[in-house]
């Protein structure tokens, strides 16, 4: 498969340059390790994207529901280093400010930057590497082909809503899921799987969900919601498989309804953490287009790792301490999602070998660098 996106040449380069070894320097690209991962466009300022507030009247209520499915996907940079995602820590670092924490590489005096807007996204490097792993364009192109084949989405239940500009409280659920058995028409009624360990056991209701805010609203028309946990779970259903353990995570979204009465999420971002802990047993998961894992032994595991724990560059808490080494790595999405049903509820079937004991990555540490 062609290999598009400046992102996945620089890739390229580290990974092939790499092989072996342990430092990684001189990358020409957006995944130089130490020289600034996001970028400010040329800007002389940097105008902070805030998280909307909740709106100002109370008690708005309803009972409305909607479900929807991530349809378009985009976790790349775009014009003028523009990243997706949010401004998780109130920095725009690189431009009017320095970085919020102490990278976790010693010999890292910079780290990934903020763009022009203070988003947040460190997490294009980690999940850039891994589509050159996969041997894929871009993670983003290879999502948004699962969720239109119905392979794969995330879905988001939205309850008690008014249906009003503003409401003050709304639930929202966050679902895995394994897909559907054919390709999603996009008019509603498709019905799309759930994986198991996406509900929590409660009767009442069969798609209680484990991941949720119950507290979200909804203000000027944007719905914000907040989960303190929200596993970002990818498969094909077959062969590949990502798990990143997202925490922190933020999302906003213009709600939006069709002229048939349908909801749908447009101009949607995502910002999350994945803590410095969960760094190796993502990589664990990882099984790429043919099921092979990435073991510590393997040529591109050096760079990889590199990559990876350099990225880091936020802490855990809504806080900033340059001082304080950074416990978590910035994650950035932005979406579109169309409405849809909830369907069966699955088991995963089983991840296919991963590697060795003494290869596998969920032992290692970003230490040593």
């Amino acid at each position: 498969m062609a290999v598009r996106r400046s992102a996945t040449r620089g890739l390229f380069v580290v990974l092939s340059g790499a092989a072996g070894c342990q430092v990684v320097a001189g990358i020409p690209d957006e995944l130089s390790l130490g020289a600034g991962g996001g970028g400010t466009g040329g800007a002389a300022m940097c105008v902070r994207d805030e998280i909307p507030e909740p709106p100002t009247a109370a008690g708005a209520g309803g009972e409305g529901e909607f479900v929807v499915a991530l349809r378009t996907i985009d976790m790349e940079k775009g014009l003028n280093d523009a990243l997706p995602g949010l401004n998780l820590d109130g920095l725009c670092s690189c431009t009017e400010d320095k970085r919020g924490c102490e990278s976790v590489d010693p010999s890292d005096d910079k780290g990934y930057c903020d763009d022009d807007s203070g988003h947040d996204a460190a997490s294009y490097a980690l999940f850039g590497a891994l589509a050159y792993l996969m041997q894929v364009d871009d993670m983003s192109s290879f999502l948004r082909g699962l969720a239109e084949s119905g392979q794969w989405s995330v879905l988001l239940r939205v309850r008690g809503y008014s249906g009003g500009s503003d409401d003050d409280q709304v639930e929202v659920g966050w679902y895995g899921s394994l897909g559907l058995s054919t390709s999603p028409e996009w008019q509603g009624a498709d019905t799309w799987s759930i994986r198991q360990e996406f509900l929590a056991p409660l009767p009442m209701d069969p798609y209680a969900p484990q991941f949720v805010d119950g507290a979200a609203y909804v203000t000027g028309g944007k719905l914000v919601a907040r989960l303190p946990q929200a596993p970002l779970v990818i498969t094909d259903g077959a062969l590949t498989s990502i798990r990143a353990a997202l925490s922190n995570l933020v999302l906003v979204a213009r709600i939006d309804r069709t002229a048939d009465g349908r909801y749908q999420l447009r101009e949607g971002r995502i910002g999350a953490k994945l803590p410095v802990s969960e760094l190796f047993p993502t990589l664990a998961s990882f099984r790429d287009t043919k099921g092979n894992p990435l073991c510590t032994d393997a040529t591109l595991y050096p760079a990889t790792r590199q990559i990876t724990c350099r990225a880091a560059d936020v802490l855990l808490a809504d806080a900033t301490d340059k001082d304080t080494p950074c416990e978590a790595l910035s994650f950035g999405m932005n979406f579109e999602a169309d409405a849809v049903m909830l369907g069966p509820v699955l088991q995963a079937p089983p991840s296919s070998g991963g590697c060795p004991v003494e290869t596998d990555p969920i032992t290692d540490a970003c230490s040593n660098l």
